[in-house]
């Protein structure tokens, strides 16, 4: 037998080591960061163009994109594109495993009350990593959109509700997150609920109604997090600073007490003091993020 050479070796053994890695490291760089305990950060994202696109995966400090299509139009395509134009071919080479550097969650359009679960099978099968849900204002809602994301689970699963009721057409997903189908709907469930699992929900609270229940909402299994929103909970609260930032605080609290991280959009003047505060994912614009990273230690 002829001996290996030392090349084919290396690369042997650099094949295996990669494997290992894939086998034990998130796909999911946000929730990866926040079992560390680490602050996030990512910026509502506006540019939907493929150069927009390229721009977030060369950047760095983002550690997630919040792409709306709340107050965007809902264009399922043209996420499609943005999606591909953001993976970095040479970037996953050099990385050596699938997964990816920038997390995409996705705002859908449909507020909690409306029971809505078509938008959320089509953004998941496109290959998002996860869905921001605005205006949940009961238990009931919540539960609606984590039996949306969710696959039937199998048998004897320890997490077998919220029962999924997700529909099996992978679509775009397996080709994006770069694994096969089986790995796929082993993965694709929600974070922590599935300790293994590499999806997200963001539950928006916004309204008097939500944080009335909040305690509830951060109750039903498969919450991700909560997100306290300052703008909308300003104009529920007919203007009273006090009564909205009261509301945020509440917020804050119950997410605390739960477990889960709380999100909230954060401004040049106060990001300091919403890292201080106890914010684990901080939504703001590149500029701000660029203060408040050193902020977090990140």
């Amino acid at each position: 037998m002829k001996p290996i050479k030392t090349r084919t070796l290396a690369i042997f053994l650099l094949l295996i080591s990669s494997a290992a890695v894939a086998q034990t490291q998130r796909l999911n760089p946000m929730i990866e960061l926040l079992e560390q305990g680490e602050t996030v950060f990512g910026p509502i994202w506006g540019d939907k163009s493929p150069g927009g696109a390229v721009a977030v995966s060369r950047n760095d400090e983002f550690d997630y994109i919040f792409y709306d299509m709340e107050h965007n139009p809902l264009d399922v395509p043209e996420l499609r594109t943005f999606m591909q134009f953001m993976l970095d071919p040479g970037r996953l080479q050099r990385q050596g495993r699938p997964g990816w550097e920038r997390t995409i969650l996705v705002r859908i359009p449909a507020n909690g009350r409306e029971m809505n679960q078509w938008m959320i099978k089509n953004i998941l099968d496109i290959g998002a990593h996860g869905i921001i849900t605005p205006h949940i204002e009961t238990a009931e809602q919540a539960r609606n959109v984590i039996k949306s994301m969710r696959y039937p689970q199998p048998n004897g699963s320890p997490d077998m509700e919220p029962e999924g009721q997700r529909g099996s057409g992978y679509g775009n997903a397996v080709r994006y997150w770069g694994i096969n189908r089986s790995d796929y709907a082993a993965k694709a469930d929600l974070w922590p609920l599935d300790p293994n699992g590499e999806l997200m929900v963001m539950i928006q609270i916004e309204n008097k109604l939500g944080v009335q229940n909040v305690e509830e909402i951060a109750k039903v299994p498969g919450v991700s997090m909560l997100m306290a929103a300052p703008a909308d909970l300003s104009m529920a609260y007919g203007g009273d600073a006090d009564a909205a930032e009261a509301a945020i605080q509440r917020i804050l609290a119950v997410a605390k007490a739960a477990g889960i991280p709380c999100a909230i959009t954060a401004n040049a003047r106060n990001v300091e003091q919403r890292i201080a505060e106890g914010f684990r994912v901080i939504i703001a614009p590149s500029q701000v993020i660029t203060i408040g990273r050193p902020l977090a230690g990140r």
